[in-house]
C-alpha cells in the first residue's frame, strides 16, 4: 500500500487524527468536563473579563489575586469547537499552586482561520497583562490541551509576537500538535485552510529558537493515537537537541481526553508539572 507520510497510508493517517477512534469514551468524558465545570463555577465563580466585543471575546479569571505566576490555559477542540466554560474544572485544585488561572474564549477556525485564532489568543493575553500589570513581573506559564496545546506552543515560540514569547517562563503542553505538515495531508485539511508558509510559521517544532529560556513539559496519554504520541516525542526531542529545557511525560492509563481529568487530583501530573515549572523559574 502507498504511504503518504512516514509509514502511514492515507487511511491510517486520517484515522490517526480522528480522536474518537482512539478514545471510545470521548463523549462521556466531555460530558464529565461539563458537569464538573458547572459545579466548579458555582463553587468558585470566575471573574469574567472582556477583551473583544464579539460573543467569543471573554475570558475567565480564577483566583485573580493569587500571588504566583499567571497560568494562561488555552482549551482544545480541534480549533473548531469548545468554549472556556467547559474547562472551569481546572480551577478545582488551583489553590495548591496559589496562582491565577485565565481561560479565554476565542472564535473558531471556521470564522477566522488558524492564523486568526493565534492572533486572538495573543490579543486576549496582552489585554489581561494590561489590565493586571502586576502579572507581568511574576512569570507566565502557557498551558493548553490538544489544539490548545498547539496554540500555546505557537505563542511560546513567537507566532503570536516576540513580546509574549519573551515573557513566557514555562509551558505545560498536554496532548498537542506541534507540526502542521501531516495535519494538512490528513482529513483535517478539509477545514484547516492555510498556506505552506503559514503551516511552517504555525509549526512550533520548527521554531525552538524563538523560545526565551522557557521550560517546557509535554505530556500525552498512553492511549493517545500514535500520531499524537509521535508529535509529542518528536517535539520534545527537537527541543532537547537544540539545547532547550524540555521533558516529555508519558501518562499511563489515559487517552486524549481523560488525561485532563488528572487535574482533579491534587497529586496528579498536571499540578506536579505546573508546580515544577513555577519553581524552576521563580
Amino acid at each position: 500500500m502507498n504511504t503518504v507520510y512516514l509509514e502511514y497510508t492515507q487511511q491510517e493517517l486520517d484515522r490517526a487524527y480522528q480522536q474518537s477512534d482512539w478514545a471510545p469514551s470521548m463523549d462521556q468524558t466531555l460530558a464529565e468536563y461539563g458537569s464538573i465545570s458547572e459545579a466548579q463555577r458555582k463553587e468558585t465563580p470566575p471573574e469574567v473579563l472582556g477583551y473583544a466585543t464579539d460573543e467569543m471575546g471573554d475570558m475567565d479569571l480564577f483566583m485573580g489575586d493569587a500571588p504566583g505566576p499567571l497560568i494562561y490555559f488555552i482549551h482544545g477542540g480541534a480549533w473548531k469547537t469548545g468554549d472556556r466554560s467547559l474547562y472551569s474544572f481546572l480551577a478545582k485544585n488551583l489553590d495548591h499552586i496559589d496562582c491565577p488561572l485565565a481561560v479565554p474564549d476565542f472564535p473558531k477556525i471556521q470564522s477566522i482561520g488558524l492564523p486568526g485564532i493565534v492572533d486572538r489568543v495573543a490579543t486576549a493575553l496582552r489585554t489581561l497583562l494590561t489590565v493586571r500589570p502586576d502579572y507581568q513581573q511574576r512569570g507566565l506559564i502557557l498551558a493548553g490541551h490538544s489544539s490548545g496545546a498547539h496554540l500555546a506552543a505557537c505563542l511560546a515560540t513567537g507566532a503570536g509576537g516576540t513580546d509574549i514569547a519573551h515573557q513566557t517562563t514555562g509551558c505545560l503542553l498536554v496532548s498537542g500538535i506541534y507540526d502542521m505538515e501531516p495535519v494538512l495531508i490528513s482529513s483535517r485539511r478539509s477545514y484547516v485552510d492555510i498556506t505552506s508558509n503559514e503551516a511552517r510559521k504555525l509549526s512550533p517544532i520548527h521554531h525552538s529558537n524563538g523560545l526565551n529560556g522557557t521550560n517546557l513539559t509535554l505530556a500525552y496519554g498512553a492511549h493517545e493515537s500514535p500520531e499524537f504520541i509521535r508529535q509529542a516525542e518528536a517535539f520534545g526531542k527537537t527541543l532537547i537537541d537544540n539545547g532547550k529545557a524540555a521533558r516529555t511525560l508519558h501518562i499511563r492509563g489515559h487517552d486524549h481526553f481523560s488525561i485532563l481529568l488528572d487535574s482533579l487530583s491534587p497529586d496528579g501530573f498536571f499540578w506536579r508539572a505546573l508546580n515544577e515549572l513555577i519553581h524552576d523559574h521563580p
